[in-house]
């Protein structure tokens, strides 16, 4: 049984979080806000629906999520999921945050899905101690030696507290120099990773042919059963080598059959019909969306320490799902695809605000 005081100690870190994070989002959300001129003007339909909605479960939500959400559609849809709500306490009570740094860290990718296919890993570095990518341990002459005489274009990124295409370097053996490579190695210090540039499928390169373009599907563990929240198209903008988009990229939600929506949206919010390079999504689909979904629902059931998690997954060439990464807080794809946890919002809020409650008054 743990002790008092480290119960004590666990409960102040997650308040200490939660206070940081609902003001993290709520500064971000006024901001966005603001660059929208207000948004969807709501006032009417967040007194008369929105309020009423949220009332049962003791819980009003700031009027300013519904003006964001519900701009697209000009529609209210009182399910929208308020950032500060999500990321400051649902997140945190459906997810261990104790766990998250270890369990996101890229260098155990090959031990957490050691059986789905990955992208090469040339090296990586654990906490200053290189490894080669069959986890021998070498130096760091010899881990540059690797990628000097390594074939093909490389990616060099960190491996812990990573997002948004930070910090992420690329390294040619043909045309770079090995003092680059060192001057990248030297800045990161320890826990990055190094990995062959995916080949990815032809219909994801044409988006965008300098960028891995991803799928990326956010899952929900609840009541003992996986559900698909969120599926969306990630493609960087002309000439970038990252596919977020607020590097400029664009997201478009996928259907269940693999085509895109007929609208897209970019770092503006805007809704358009084709990416940068003049595609137009309607007329894509992404190969073996269903095969990654599949997936999805069988690895996740593994790591019920995470309830919601964030997947980005490429297709290569021969149409086999490649698994890039996970995140254990992911967004939350609201502007793309609607409320989070769409038909599963009031059994959401119920566990959260009244099974909680329940359980800590029994205690």
């Amino acid at each position: 049984m743990r002790s008092g005081f480290r119960s004590k100690w666990d409960r102040l870190n997650f308040a200490v979080e939660s206070v940081f994070r609902k003001h993290k989002y709520t500064k971000r959300g006024k901001q966005r806000i603001k660059r929208m001129n207000g948004g969807y003007d709501c006032q009417k339909e967040y007194e008369t629906i929105v309020v009423p909605f949220w009332k049962r479960f003791g819980y009003k939500p700031n009027k300013m999520w519904f003006q964001i959400y519900c701009d697209r559609e000009k529609k209210i849809d009182p399910r929208y999921m308020p950032d500060d709500l999500y990321y400051g306490e649902l997140v945190p009570y459906f997810s261990n945050t104790q766990f998250r740094r270890f369990a996101e860290d890229k260098c155990y990718h090959d031990v957490w899905f050691h059986d789905l296919k990955r992208p090469n890993t040339v090296f990586k570095n654990i906490a200053g101690v290189f490894y080669d990518g069959n986890k021998n341990v070498i130096s760091k002459e010899q881990a540059i030696s690797l990628c000097l005489n390594h074939e093909s274009e490389m990616i060099i990124k960190p491996s812990i507290d990573s997002g948004e295409g930070r910090l992420i370097s690329f390294f040619n053996p043909k045309k770079d120099k090995m003092d680059e490579l060192e001057k990248v190695i030297n800045d990161l210090k320890a826990n990055f990773i190094v990995q062959e540039v995916l080949k990815q499928h032809p219909v994801l390169e044409k988006m965008n042919p300098s960028s891995l373009n991803t799928i990326r599907i956010v899952s929900f563990f609840f009541e003992g059963e996986v559900h698909i929240l969120s599926t969306i198209l990630r493609m960087g903008a002309e000439s970038a080598r990252v596919d977020n988009i607020g590097a400029g990229g664009f997201a478009c939600p996928i259907h269940e059959d693999g085509r895109l929506f007929e609208k897209g949206v970019n770092r503006k919010a805007e809704w358009v019909e084709q990416n940068a390079r003049g595609i137009k999504f309607a007329e894509v689909t992404v190969p073996a969306v269903d095969k990654v979904i599949e997936i999805i629902k069988n690895k996740h059931k593994m790591l019920a320490h995470f309830k919601i998690i964030g997947w980005d997954f490429s297709i290569d060439q021969d149409e086999n799902p490649v698994f890039i990464e996970y995140n254990l807080c992911p967004g939350q794809n609201q502007i793309t695809c609607g409320p989070t946890f769409g038909d599963l919002t009031e059994k959401v809020l119920e566990e959260y605000f009244i099974k909680k409650a329940l359980g800590s008054a029994q205690n």
